[in-house]
């Protein structure tokens, strides 16, 4: 079991479960513990990159002059920041549309150095609605019902999902933002990104993983893990999902998928670095991993008062 264990003044003060499983030539090569890989969990944003997809396939990009920083945008749970916010805007100008048309709700921004108000372009998942309305926009679709489950758009996901992992879903709910969330095994969310990272699902997919390659500070924020394990692993694709889940893909095919069980996202850096490192053999050793690799607890003065660590 894989264990991260908040540390302060030596004690340890509280610890978070996570389990995760790595796939490999569609087989379970490493999982936390025994039936680890078979955990059933909602993928959340950690699927974005799928639901991108069948956009890309469509000539999306081409048909409004959308770039791989719009792709990337696409795939994110970005920060918020004017960066991200002007990239989407391109995004939605291109096909005639603005902010209003985002079915999410208002968020305030992820990355908590963005000092912005709350409003829908500024909602991490802004990207992935951006570029479906677009899907819309070049197939004649309704843009006011796109969040339907019966919507062709929805479908399309639904399908590409379905496919990257080898897996229907076990369940589908409504996620945070008002698109549709898939239950899946673990192992097959680690299948999907190891197919994903590896050049198994076609040229189109290989443009997703180079565009979030391309651009990981706009998939994410610097200091995500996300972000920074694309930044410091050349042809890792990475991307985090709400209630603690984070998938990884390897070049060579080996995916991964983490999963912390108490929903908290604390844990996911340091139990992803020590994954990176002691299970599949990669140096994780930017200054940003390691500052991952063992997060300071801050208290409101700005002090250190402790230290989350892994107890594998």
């Amino acid at each position: 079991m894989t264990v991260v264990r908040c540390m302060r003044g030596g004690v340890p003060e509280s610890e978070h479960r996570v389990a995760w499983c790595v796939v490999q030539d569609g087989g379970v090569a490493a999982e936390a513990w025994p039936g680890a890989a078979d955990l059933v969990t909602y993928a959340r944003s950690a699927v974005k990159p799928f639901q991108a997809l069948p956009s890309v396939r469509a000539g999306v990009l081409e048909r409004f002059g959308l770039d791989d920083r719009h792709l990337a945008l696409a795939c994110a749970s970005h920060g918020g920041s004017d960066q991200h916010v002007a990239v989407v805007a391109e995004m939605l100008a291109a096909c005639g549309l603005d902010e209003h048309a985002l079915g999410c709700g208002p968020l305030a921004p992820r990355d908590p150095d963005v000092a912005a108000p709350a409003t829908r372009i500024r909602h991490n998942c802004s990207g992935k609605h951006a570029l479906g309305l677009a899907r819309c926009r070049q197939e004649g679709w309704s843009l006011a019902a796109y969040l339907e489950a019966e919507h062709p758009l929805q479908d399309a996901m639904r399908a590409e999902v379905a496919g990257a992992t080898e897996t229907s879903a076990a369940a589908e709910a409504i996620d945070g933002c008002g698109m549709r969330t898939f239950a899946l095994p673990l192992r097959a969310l680690a299948l999907g990104f190891g197919r994903l990272a590896g050049g198994a699902l076609g040229r189109d997919a290989d443009r997703v993983a180079r565009a979030m390659g391309s651009h990981p500070v706009l998939v994410g924020y610097a200091g995500t893990i996300d972000t920074e394990l694309m930044a410091g692993e050349a042809g890792v694709v990475a991307k985090v999902g709400a209630e603690g889940l984070l998938a990884i893909g390897l070049p060579d095919g080996r995916g991964v998928a983490l999963k912390a069980l108490d929903g908290a996202h604390r844990p996911l850096p340091p139990a992803a670095v020590w994954v990176a490192r002691a299970v599949l053999g990669l140096p994780a050793n930017t200054p940003a991993l390691a500052q991952l690799d063992a997060p300071p607890v801050v208290n409101s003065r700005g002090d250190v008062v402790g230290r989350l660590e892994v107890a594998a």
